[in-house]
């Protein structure tokens, strides 16, 4: 009689122990379910805060496009440090500059090109799906030349810029802008 009271009692344990298994199982079902919408509700709104960041630092014309790559109009493309390749505009003034890691060469002393110049055009249209890439089209005068510069920007803060001059070639910075405040670029010299 007590080898079957304690079959019974062994027997009630492990059925407790699978019952509670099975529900912890559907409770961490639930919970991967809640944090997965919680997830996509907290990417929503860091994409519509960072889409809001972009619209007033296209509105106040002060950001600085910060490139990743470098290409050039085959399309070769070449990762940089994006500290050293930039464009910066600060309403009426621009800064664009090119360097290497190396820091040898160029007339900047950083295997590149620094300059500084005014911005003499700016216009501004939005495209894409729902009206939500900006195109920008700058005219610059710079010390090294006249310049045009068109830029694509997404909500996202992901742009492409493509730089020509009066020469023949075109340079395309591709990366993120960000507010002036918040970038940590390294400015050479500049011609």
């Amino acid at each position: 009689m007590k080898k079957y009271i304690c079959l019974f009692l062994i027997a009630t344990w492990f059925a407790s122990g699978v019952y509670a298994q099975e529900e912890n199982a559907v409770d961490l079902k639930t919970q991967r379910k809640l944090t997965k919408q919680e997830r996509t509700v907290l990417r929503e709104a860091e994409e519509a805060d960072l889409a809001r960041m972009v619209d007033s630092l296209v509105e106040e014309r002060k950001f600085v496009l910060e490139a990743d790559f470098l290409s050039n109009q085959s399309g070769n493309r070449v990762m940089v440090n994006n500290l050293l390749n930039f464009i910066i505009v600060d309403s009426s003034k621009i800064i664009i500059q090119t360097a290497s890691t190396t820091g040898m060469g160029g007339p900047n002393g950083m295997g590149g090109v620094t300059t500084r110049g005014t911005i003499t055009g700016f216009e501004v249209k939005k495209t894409g799906k729902n009206n939500a890439v900006y195109f920008i089209r700058l005219l610059a005068n710079t010390t090294i030349g006249p310049y045009d510069i068109f830029l694509h920007i997404s909500p996202g803060s992901n742009t492409d810029a493509t730089i020509s001059g009066i020469r023949a070639g075109k340079l395309n910075y591709h990366g993120f802008i960000k507010p002036l405040e918040q970038s940590r670029v390294f400015k050479g010299m500049t011609i």
